[in-house]
């Protein structure tokens, strides 16, 4: 099977494209959501406001069924997916069990890692393995909308 966007190559039960995120099947099937892929010129048009000091990194959950979430990323490693043990659980099947991993580095930036997903991790629109973070970055994980705000902002 082809992605119908990119041509990629694909599993014969894939949902989404693993090179470019397109969902693969009928998308006005109650059962199926699309999840667009976010270009680097697009950015959360929802408000989210920088949250006030904190001597934690945070992320904001901006989009999703959740409405706006803040997370303080206290440890030096924090999980992201489906899975309950996660810090962040995103419930919805564009997300993977364990999606992505944000990780503090020695030198104290913050650095989000794509866990081989299905559908990829993205940065500021661009799909990514693993980026370092600043303060306002937006990042996308199956349908979820995110905002990194460091500690320092």
């Amino acid at each position: 099977m082809n992605c119908r966007r990119c041509g990629e190559i694909l599993n014969e039960n894939a949902n989404f494209c693993w090179s470019c995120g397109a969902a693969q099947t009928d998308s006005s099937s109650p059962d199926t959501i699309a999840v667009p892929v976010v270009s680097t010129t697009e950015r959360v048009t929802t408000t989210v406001v920088a949250p006030t000091r904190s001597t934690f990194d945070v992320i904001s959950i901006a989009t999703g069924s959740f409405g706006t979430v803040t997370h303080e990323l206290v440890e030096e490693s924090s999980r992201v997916g489906r899975h309950d043990e996660s810090l962040i659980v995103l419930d919805d099947v564009s997300v993977s069990r364990h999606h992505a991993v944000f990780t503090r580095t020695a030198s104290g930036r913050v650095t989000v890692r794509d866990l081989n997903s299905l559908n990829g991790t993205y940065v500021n629109g661009l799909r990514v393995e693993e980026a370092i973070l600043r303060s306002g970055d937006e990042v996308q994980i199956g349908k979820f909308k995110m905002i990194f705000w460091g500690a320092a902002s």
